[in-house]
């Protein structure tokens, strides 16, 4: 018999087999807005170098590591339910590098990039509004322009919402049935039992 308490695709009556309403709490996106950069060179002050590297280095790579968050908030009202929003949006990064003897290396930076946009938000109410940020970055192209700082060439792409903390009543199935774990192992021995010695 198939297990209906797990996540998936409905087939049929999708009232069938509801029990309960809970109340859960959940972030409710009342707007947001996505920007993307190809293409842009930035500086990326390097902390963390360890001592046992030597000089010269050679960039491999830059990514996102960790959070992003946003910085500097500024609003500024306008009509119809909406606020400019000035920040910055702090991105953490983590350097690949190798130095002079082709040792693998990382050190750590934080790119941070300007954001002006225009955001709708929810009435006034008891609980308040607030803003989130998610960010990713990427490079594969840079330079060290000094023992500890490197110009990289890279891509962006960042998620700002409007978010508010709320109870919603929603209706559940109750509670998920995990099947049980295969042996993966297992099963690829199997496979492999059941293989002919030779193609035809």
């Amino acid at each position: 018999m198939a297990n209906t308490l797990r996540a998936g695709r409905i087939t049929g009556n999708p009232a069938t087999g509801l029990c309960e309403r809970i109340c859960i709490e959940v972030n409710r996106v009342f707007d947001g807005c996505r920007q993307s950069a190809n293409g842009v060179n930035y500086v990326l002050e390097l902390n963390g170098i360890p001592p046992q590297a030597v000089e010269p280095f050679t960039f491999n790579n830059a990514v996102s590591n960790g959070n992003s968050e946003l910085d500097s908030v500024v609003q500024t009202p306008l009509s119809g339910n909406r606020v400019r929003l000035e920040a910055t949006v702090t991105i953490p990064v983590l350097v690949t590098f190798t130095d002079v003897h082709g040792n693998a290396f990382t050190a750590t930076s934080t790119l941070r990039i300007h954001q002006n946009v225009v955001l709708n938000v929810p009435e006034r109410a008891i609980v308040p509004y607030d803003f989130k940020v998610f960010a990713i970055f990427a490079s594969g192209i840079g330079n060290f322009i000094s023992s500890d700082a490197v110009s990289v060439n890279g891509c962006y792409t960042l998620i700002i919402k409007v978010i508010v903390p709320v109870d919603v009543l929603v209706p559940i199935y109750g509670y998920a049935v995990y099947p049980e774990c295969t042996d993966d192992e297992g099963n690829v021995c199997n496979i492999l039992g059941a293989l002919p010695l030779f193609p035809d």
